[in-house]
Order: structure tokens, then C-alpha cells, then sequence
């Protein structure tokens, strides 16, 4: 290597040695002057720390001697209406009467169904007292984080349910005598209602003069307003003493009174057609044959004829003081008691008359 080489390499590495020199003195001068001001910052926190700011206060402070109101929730309540307010859920008391009162009439929400339940937090109460804007700070809230609240009910029973259609029963029907028995009432859930004050009206679908399965509506309704409406099914059993034969009766036979019996028994058809009094059927003749131990029905005899037309009658007129007495012509047929047409042989006329028997027929005067 030349010697202007070397001396070239030489002055290159002085110049290099003289920079990292001046570097590390700059990084040195740093690092003092940040320790001298760390140890003046210790220094007067140590010995010459001045007292906290204490900023200055202004307005009333709320704590709890302040408050208008104290709120106490009820533990597990139980409410009435359709809509649920603070004062049904909780004991409100405070000086303030009109404050109180506004936080008594805190609508809450809606209520559960009668006989229901349903849960509200107390952030959710905190919401509703805001929205009637009342300050929370000026109330002292005491109220579980959860709050149960149930719906008072009424439960009308099963046993309620059938004195009700036995009593419309009872005034529905259309028998003087016998008795009507309601069996097999089909409802079998319960019938809750939202108060105890109520009434009922109950309908019936059908007659009530004969047993088999009857429906009935029932509406419950209080101060006039609909709360309920049911259909209830039930077996109705209609018992009452009629006519029965007590022997066989051949048709054309007349109906006496030692033929028929009275006995209570069951109605399975309409009422109106079952003969009940004696006298409705006793001297007539049977229209078709009666067997023995049944119920007779109205269209079971008809009036016995007594005279046809053709037939000669005497034709018997009187008064207190007279007596007349002529032969006639019946001209149609018919039964005691019964007016028939007859023609006056002295006279050649036709008149009314009414049958007395086979043989005589009466004209009033």
C-alpha cells in the first residue's frame, strides 16, 4: 500500500472517531438535564406539595334529608284494575301532599290477566316515575332489583256454575209439577273473573220441556261492562208424574180411569205431548194400541164418537119452565160434548146441537 493511502485511511477514521465523541456528549447533556428535573419535581412534592383545590360549591345538596318522598315497595303485590299505578304497588309518604299524590298516580302499565303474574325491574319503575317528570333526587326509592306483581281474581266454581243454571232453570221452566235435574255440566277449566262484584244473564238454546243435552250462554258483566262470555253444555232430565197404562189398551177401547195410572217418570220429548191430568184422556177411545206401562201422549186416544151422521137423536130443548122434545137427523159425527148438525124432522130445518149421548142431542136456548 502507498504511503498517500494510508495517511487518507488514517485521517477517515479520526473524522469518524470525532463524531461518535460528539454524539454520546449530546446523549449525556440530555440525560443529566432530565435527571436534574426529575429530582427538583421530587424535591418540592416532598417538602412544598400545596393543599388540594377544594371548588367552590353551589346550590342545594341532595342527600336524604332532602328528598320530598319516600317510596316503599310492597313485597309480592297484588292489583286490581286493568292498569297499575305506583300507589298499587308501593307506601308513598312525604310532607309534600301534592307531590305525593302525583307519585301515587304514576302509571306503572298495564296489569296482568286476572289470576296472572308478571315481572317489572326497577330500572323499568325509575322510567315511568321520569316520564311523569319526577326527579328521582327527590324521592327515596327502596324497591327490589325485580318486582312480582300478581292480578287479584275471582273464581267462579264449578258448584256456582251449576246452582246458576239450575236456578235459570228452575225459573225457565215450563212445568207446574215434577222436576227438572241438571247433570254432566261440560266445562272443566276454570272461570276466572277480575273482581268478585259482578252479575250474570244465561240464555238457553232450546226448550226446556224435555230431558237430553241442553246449551247455555252465559255473560258475565259488572257496572253494565262485558267481562266474560261462555258456552256451557249440560244434561237436563225432566221427571214428573203422567198418565201410563196400567193394561194393555186395544184401539177403539174406551180410556176409563181404572185403564190409566200416574207415575213419575223421565220426559224424553216434548212436554206438550205427554198427558199429565186424568181427565185430558179418561173417556175417550184409544187411536192406536197402548201397551201396558206407557206414557200416553196426547194423540194416543181421541174423543169417543158417540153419534154418526145418519143416526136418529132426540133433540131436547128446556128451559126452567119448558120442555120440548122432537126427533132429528144427526149430519155429521162427533163426541160428548161436541156440537153437532142435526135436522129438525117437524120442522125440516137444521140446528145446532150439542151430544149429550148416543141418543140425545141438546139445543141451549
Amino acid at each position: 500500500m502507498s504511503y498517500e493511502l494510508r495517511v487518507k485511511r488514517q485521517k477517515t477514521e479520526d473524522r469518524r472517531q470525532k463524531a461518535d465523541f460528539y454524539f454520546l456528549s449530546s446523549v449525556l447533556c440530555s440525560l443529566s438535564y432530565v435527571l436534574c428535573l426529575l429530582y427538583s419535581v421530587s424535591i418540592s412534592y416532598a417538602y412544598d406539595s400545596p393543599s388540594p383545590r377544594i371548588l367552590p360549591i353551589r346550590g342545594e345538596i341532595k342527600n336524604s334529608n332532602n328528598h320530598k318522598a319516600t317510596v316503599n315497595i310492597i313485597d309480592s303485590p297484588s292489583v286490581a284494575g286493568e292498569v297499575m299505578y305506583l300507589k298499587d304497588i308501593a307506601e308513598i309518604n312525604g310532607e309534600d301532599a301534592d307531590f305525593v299524590n302525583k307519585l301515587k298516580n304514576v302509571a306503572i302499565g298495564y296489569s296482568p290477566l286476572p289470576g296472572e303474574s308478571q315481572a317489572i325491574t326497577d330500572e323499568q319503575l325509575k322510567l315511568s316515575i321520569k316520564r311523569d317528570r319526577i326527579a328521582l333526587e327527590d324521592i327515596k326509592l327502596n324497591s327490589p332489583q325485580r318486582i312480582n306483581i300478581s292480578r287479584k281474581y275471582f273464581e267462579f266454581t264449578p258448584q256456582q256454575l251449576r246452582s246458576a243454571i239450575e236456578d235459570f232453570v228452575e225459573s225457565r221452566k215450563d212445568i207446574t209439577k215434577g222436576r227438572i235435574v241438571v247433570d254432566n255440566i261440560n266445562y272443566s277449566g276454570k272461570i276466572i273473573l277480575p273482581s268478585p262484584d259482578f252479575g250474570y244473564e244465561i240464555n238457553a238454546g232450546s226448550s226446556l220441556t224435555s230431558s237430553g243435552r241442553k246449551f247455555f250462554n252465559i255473560i258475565f258483566k259488572t257496572d253494565g261492562k262485558f267481562l266474560k262470555g261462555l258456552n256451557i253444555a249440560a244434561d237436563l232430565k225432566v221427571v214428573l208424574p203422567v198418565a201410563v197404562a196400567a193394561n194393555h189398551i186395544k184401539k177403539g177401547e174406551p180410556v176409563s180411569e181404572t185403564s190409566i195410572q200416574i207415575e213419575e217418570r223421565e220426559i224424553s220429548r216434548d212436554l206438550s205431548q205427554i198427558v199429565t191430568d186424568p181427565r185430558d184422556i179418561v173417556g175417550k177411545q184409544a187411536k192406536v194400541d197402548i201397551a201396558k206401562g206407557e206414557v200416553i201422549r196426547i194423540g194416543s186416544a181421541e174423543t169417543m164418537i158417540l153419534v154418526n151422521q145418519g143416526d136418529v137423536v132426540n133433540i131436547v130443548a128446556e128451559s126452567n119452565m119448558l120442555r120440548v122434545a122432537v126427533k132429528g137427523v144427526v149430519r155429521d159425527k162427533g163426541g160428548k160434548g161436541e156440537l153437532v148438525k142435526v135436522l129438525n124432522v117437524s120442522s125440516n130445518k137444521v140446528i145446532n146441537a150439542k151430544i149429550i149421548d148416543s141418543n140425545t142431542v141438546r139445543v141451549e136456548f
